[in-house]
Order: C-alpha cells, then structure tokens, then sequence
C-alpha cells in the first residue's frame, strides 16, 4: 500500500514518454531499473519480469478501454511465454472485483492468472 502511494507520488515529476500514446510504450523505471514504466493511451503501468509478469501499480484516468488494452497486451505476452500475470497489493475494489472476474485468483496482496503457451496450427 506505501509503494502504490510512493509511485503516485513520483508520478508526478516523471517526464512523458515521447511517442504515440495509444501504442505500448514503455521504458526502464528510474528508481529502479528491473522496473518497467509503461503506458497505453491514459494508462500507465510500473510492471517487471520475475519469474511472471508482476504488475506493482496501475494508474487509469479515463474510462475509454486502454486498461483492456494493457491487460491484452501482458496476455498475449503471457501466452506466448507460459508465464502468469501477478498484480501485486490490489487495494482498489473495483480493479479486484473485474481482475477475479477476469480469472484471477489469490488474495489482496497477489493476485495471480496462470497461462499455459499457445500453441500456433
């Protein structure tokens, strides 16, 4: 919970990431580099690769489908490698109510969806 506020604190010196904001757009995160800070559109998202996608914090300012396109994208992601998609310390109850919609399972501090590799025919 002090790491999602500590993040949106930071947000707010950050500088933009140049280029098209509804395409993936992502870079290392300054505070730490295992970090990726990433954005679609109005979402930005603070993720890394650790034995799994592991999603820290998710800021959306619009209700206009770019959380959708985020979680499609670490989706494809995910299936391409079998590796799960984890979202650490889930506080907002509308983000938990849709994510164990959505398949995940776990509790408030880690939710997890597992994805098998697709296989192409």
């Amino acid at each position: 919970m002090i790491m999602n506020f500590l993040i949106r604190l930071l947000h707010l010196f950050r500088r933009p990431i140049d280029g098209d904001p509804n395409v993936w757009l992502e870079r290392p995160w300054r505070k730490d580099p295992t970090w990726r800070d990433a954005h679609c559109g109005s979402c930005r998202v603070l993720y890394r690769f650790n034995n799994g996608f592991e999603v820290l914090a998710v800021e959306n300012t619009k209700k206009n489908g770019d959380f959708d396109r985020v979680l499609e994208w670490f989706e494809k992601s995910c299936g391409r490698i079998g590796a799960d998609l984890i979202f650490l310390e889930v506080n907002n109850p509308k983000l938990w109510h849709k994510l164990c919609s959505l398949g995940f399972e776990g509790t408030q501090k880690r939710l997890v969806k597992k994805y098998t590799i697709a296989c192409k025919r």
